[in-house]
C-alpha cells in the first residue's frame, strides 16, 4: 500500500471521438458510450450541470526549488548530522547499549512521526523524517557488531570513519542500510529514499573490493571499480526513470535522479583519477565527458551535463597547461571550440523542443 494515489486528482477533459476510440477499444460498450454522450451535451448545453464541490487546498506547497523545500531538506540533514556528531562525541559515557538505545528511539519517532504527516498530506516532510532514519540504519547496525563483537575484517575502529575510510567491515552496516531503504521504498514512494539506497551500493562496492583483494589493488583498480559500479548505478536509475517516472502526473516521485548522482559522481570520479600517461588515453576520457553532455540533452537531465562540463574542463585544462603551454595559437582553437559550444547549445535546444511538439501531438 502506498499513502498517494497513482494519479492525483486533474481536470480532464473528454471529446466525444474521444469516448467512441474508447468504446472501440473495448472500455465500455458502444450504447454506454453513446448514453454517456448524450448525457454530457444534456449537462453542458442544458446548463443543468452541476458545479464541482470546491476542493480543500494541499496543505503541503508544491514541490520544486522554493522556500519550504530547502527548509524540510535542511532540516533532515541537520537532523542526521546532530545525531552522528552527538552520539560519537558522547560515545565513551554512553557506551555501545546506550547509543544504540538512543538511536532505536531516534529511530522509531522519526518514522512514527514520517507516517503521521504522510497521512495528512505533507507528503515531503514525512518522507524526509523516514529517509531519516534509514540514514541511521548504519550507526544503529554498528552498535549492534560492536556489542556482539561480530566483524566480517578486523574491528574498522570508530563509527566517524565509516565515510571517509574504505573498510571491509563495513559491508554489513551497508548491506543493512540498502535493505532498510529497499523496505521503505515498498510502502512509501519517496524519491528521496534512494539516496542512502545509491549511497550505500557505491561504498558497499569499494569495501567488497577491499574484503576480497585486501591490500593487494592497486589505484587504477579501485578507481576501475568505482567506474563499473557508477555505470551499473546510472543504468539503475534510467531504468528506474523508464519504469516510474510519470512527468504528465503531478508530483509524481522522481526515483532515478539520486541514482543518476551517486552513479555519475563514482564513475566521473573513477574516471578522472585514473592515471593515464598516453595522449589517446586523455582524449578518450574528453569524449566520454562529452558523451555524457550528449545523453543528458537526450534523458533532459542537467546533472549528466554538469559532470560531463567538467569532464570537458578538466581535459582543457591538461592541454593549457601541459600540451599546448606554449603555443600561441591555443587561445583562438579554445575560442573556437567556444564558439562550437554554444552552437551545439543551440542546436540542442531546438531539437528538444521538436521533441517536446512530437510527444505533445496524439
Amino acid at each position: 500500500m502506498t499513502d498517494e494515489p497513482a494519479y492525483a486528482e486533474r481536470e480532464l477533459l473528454l471529446t466525444p471521438a474521444d469516448i467512441r476510440r474508447a468504446s472501440q477499444e473495448g472500455v465500455l460498450p458502444q450504447a454506454e458510450a453513446e448514453r454517456l454522450i448524450g448525457w454530457g451535451y444534456e449537462q453542458r448545453f442544458n446548463r443543468t450541470l452541476l458545479p464541482d464541490a470546491p476542493r480543500e487546498p494541499a496543505p503541503e506547497t508544491r514541490k520544486g526549488f522554493n522556500a519550504v523545500t530547502v527548509a524540510y531538506y535542511f532540516g533532515a540533514m541537520l537532523m542526521i548530522s546532530a545525531c552522528a556528531w552527538f552520539l560519537g562525541d558522547k560515545w565513551e559515557q554512553l557506551g555501545s547499549p546506550g547509543v544504540f538505545g538512543t538511536v532505536l528511539v531516534y529511530m522509531l519517532a522519526a518514522l512514527a512521526l514520517g507516517r503521521f504527516l504522510r497521512a495528512r498530506g505533507y507528503v515531503v516532510g514525512g518522507g524526509l523524517l523516514i529517509t531519516v532514519a534509514v540514514c541511521l540504519v548504519p550507526l544503529l547496525t554498528y552498535t549492534v557488531e560492536d556489542m556482539l563483537g561480530m566483524w566480517p575484517a578486523a574491528r574498522p575502529g570508530e563509527y566517524g570513519a565509516f565515510y571517509p575510510r574504505v573498510h571491509a567491515s563495513w559491508i554489513v552496516m551497508e548491506l543493512a542500510t540498502m535493505a532498510a531503504a529497499a523496505a521503505a521504498l515498498r510502502y512509501v514512494p519517496f524519491g528521496f529514499l534512494t539516496a542512502p539506497l545509491a549511497y550505500s551500493f557505491w561504498f558497499f562496492s569499494m569495501d567488497v573490493a577491499e574484503w576480497l583483494f585486501g591490500q593487494g589493488l592497486s589505484r587504477n583498480e579501485r578507481c576501475w571499480t568505482s567506474v563499473a559500479v557508477g555505470a551499473l548505478t546510472v543504468l539503475v536509475g534510467y531504468g528506474l526513470q523508464r519504469t516510474y517516472r510519470r512527468p504528465e502526473v503531478p508530483r509524481t516521485e522522481d526515483f532515478a535522479f539520486w541514482c543518476y548522482l551517486f552513479g555519475l559522481l563514482a564513475f566521473w570520479c573513477g574516471l578522472t583519477f585514473l592515471d593515464s600517461d598516453s595522449e589517446a588515453g586523455r582524449i578518450i576520457y574528453a569524449l566520454v565527458n562529452v558523451g555524457l553532455i550528449s545523453l543528458g540533452v537526450r534523458l533532459r537531465r542537467a546533472v549528466f551535463v554538469v559532470f560531463g562540463v567538467l569532464g570537458v574542463h578538466v581535459y582543457l585544462g591538461h592541454l593549457a597547461y601541459e600540451v599546448f603551454k606554449d603555443s600561441v595559437l591555443f587561445p583562438f582553437a579554445l575560442a573556437l571550440l567556444g564558439l562550437s559550444v554554444i552552437l551545439f547549445t543551440v542546436f540542442a535546444q531546438r531539437h528538444m523542443r521538436k521533441s517536446s511538439e512530437a510527444e505533445a501531438r496524439p
